[in-house]
């Protein structure tokens, strides 16, 4: 189980060991990327001054994501050192009386926590989504998809002619330009 019952945690913390599963990390319903199996996350949870939780441990995963290109679907196999902190939230205000405030170093690597439980599985979701690449694609030298048929090109060429370059008629000004130079 992925849940940390705050209050319960022990002096000398709690160490875990859990493989991960889509439903236990939140991403069964995710349509981004599909977790692949053998995903583990092993570590221990320290209850630092009574309310401040101290997760340290390694998340081993892998996830099937489709490239930016072809489409085709890859895996993206991270290991991951994990040591993260989540304080209590505060009492929420009021819409009325919210004010803007500036995040500190401090604010931007820490997270928070109810007070009764943290679900280790929206943790592994969020290094997850952190961890993967802004620009997938299944190798630097993918060809992608043949714009006129929709065919591979990774696969082999489709025979299709290549596509008319037309020109843009907004650019013909700075055409003249250049043919006067």
């Amino acid at each position: 189980m992925l849940l940390i019952d705050i209050p319960r945690i022990p002096p000398e913390g709690i160490d875990f060991d859990e493989a991960l599963d889509p439903s236990s990390v939140h991403v069964d319903q995710e349509t981004e990327f599909a977790l692949g199996p053998g995903g583990r996350l092993r570590g221990h949870v320290d209850l630092v001054d009574g309310t401040t939780v101290h997760v340290r441990g390694q998340l081993s995963a892998a996830v099937r994501v489709e490239c930016g290109r072809c489409l085709e679907r890859y895996t993206v196999p991270f290991d991951q050192v994990l040591d993260l902190f989540y304080l209590p939230r505060e009492k929420a205000r009021p819409l009325e009386q919210e004010e803007e405030v500036e995040l500190t170093d401090h604010d931007v690597v820490v997270g928070y926590h109810d007070g009764g439980e943290l679900d280790l599985g929206s943790i592994v979701r969020e290094q997850v989504f952190l961890s993967l690449p802004l620009k997938r694609l299944c190798r630097e030298e993918c060809r992608g998809l043949c714009p006129t048929c929709g065919k591979n090109l990774n696969e082999g060429d489709c025979g299709c002619p290549a596509p008319e370059q037309s020109e843009d008629p907004r650019l013909s000004p700075l055409r003249k330009l250049f043919e006067k130079n």
